[in-house]
């Protein structure tokens, strides 16, 4: 199984300046932040928002801030990454992979609920 987004920004921060609902990350550093476009009503779990990862450019890059209703963002600093780049939640991307049961242990919870909160909004593809 795989949940994927695409990257739709990238921008840079200072150190010092905070993103997300709250407020919750601020840049101990100058950082590059990517917006995916995913969110807790795409099934993401709130918890999620600095401590899981995504996969993008075939590396593991952390979710910072909040996770809002339907955006995130992810330090990409010191990666080459460009708007239209694949984000993975779920499955794999080159020799890297993130699996229910990992993203379950992030947040403390079991692998169905990661399963069971993916939304309805989401395309699904079957092969």
């Amino acid at each position: 199984m795989t949940l994927r987004s695409r990257v739709v920004a990238v921008k840079g921060v200072r150190q010092g300046e905070g993103v997300g609902y709250g407020v919750t990350f601020v840049a101990e550093r100058p950082s590059t932040l990517a917006t995916i476009p995913a969110g807790y009503a795409d099934g993401l779990d709130l918890r999620l928002g600095g401590r899981g990862v995504v996969l993008i450019r075939e590396r593991r890059v952390p979710i910072v801030g909040r996770v809002s209703m339907d955006m995130l963002a992810a330090d990409v600093t010191g990666v080459d990454v460009a708007p239209g780049d694949e984000a993975v939640f779920l499955g794999s991307q080159g020799r890297e992979r993130i699996d229910a049961r990992e993203m379950a242990a992030t947040i403390g919870t079991i692998p169905y609920e990661i399963l069971t909160r993916i939304g309805a909004r989401i395309e699904r593809l079957y092969t």
